[in-house]
């Protein structure tokens, strides 16, 4: 099976909640989470928007090229995505923490590790810079984004499925401004993405939508495409 690669344009977008969401409603899914270290001298994500308290894994002593985490006590963490991804019902889960110039190595070394039969969910726009890497590109772009990350820019040129989130003082079904603003630096159109499905603005407190249903039976063919 194609593995499905999960990307957003920035942090806090909803790109855990929908992992889970689809690790919950795939049989037999398997889960990784990756972060790959900054390339910039400053963190992009520590003090956006005021929140100086933001958790960022990227920030982390960095160690010698990769590490595989698979260690329980730490993917059990409560609040780590490893751990939401496990309480969605993922087996394994693994994390896989990368500085950039060896990501493409440590990425296939980590593929290695999970059964190619079964559902794999890739959390991480990282996973879909890399062009030798067959999966299927699920990009889910909110009204609102703390900025726009360069890593997402691979994503929005080979993504497969678009997930538009509506915001509740926005006109429904209003293309995010950030995402055209993306697109237009691109020399893309809004023709060239996949016709989005479309989630409500508080879809991460239902379960089960008509949106969320139509996006877990497009992958589950695309899974075996």
């Amino acid at each position: 099976m194609k593995p499905i690669i999960i990307a957003a344009p920035s942090a806090n977008c909803g790109k855990t909640e929908l992992a889970c969401r689809l690790i919950a409603g795939l049989k037999g899914a398997q889960a990784l989470k990756i972060t790959r270290f900054h390339r910039e001298s400053h963190c992009p994500v520590h003090g956006v928007d005021d929140h100086g308290d933001d958790n960022c894994d990227g920030c982390a002593p960095a160690p010698s090229g990769f590490e595989l985490v698979e260690d329980p006590a730490v993917l059990n963490t409560p609040g780590k995505d490893s751990d939401r991804m496990l309480k969605a019902g993922a087996n394994p889960v693994l994390w896989l923490r990368a500085a950039p110039h060896v990501f493409e190595y440590a990425l296939k070394a980590a593929m290695k590790r999970f059964d190619a039969a079964r559902p794999l969910v890739l959390e991480g726009n990282s996973a879909a810079t890399v062009g030798s890497l067959p999966g299927t590109v699920v990009l889910i772009w909110p009204q609102k984004t703390r900025g726009v990350k360069t890593s997402v820019m691979p994503a929005l040129k080979r993504a497969d499925v678009l997930v538009l989130v509506e915001a509740v003082d926005s006109p429904k079904r209003r293309w995010p401004n950030t995402l055209k603003q993306a697109l237009a630096r691109n020399g893309l159109e809004q023709t060239d993405l996949p016709e989005p499905f479309w989630l409500k603005a508080d879809w991460w407190r239902d379960s089960g939508g008509s949106g969320e249903s139509a996006l877990l039976e497009r992958l589950e063919v695309a899974l075996h495409a």
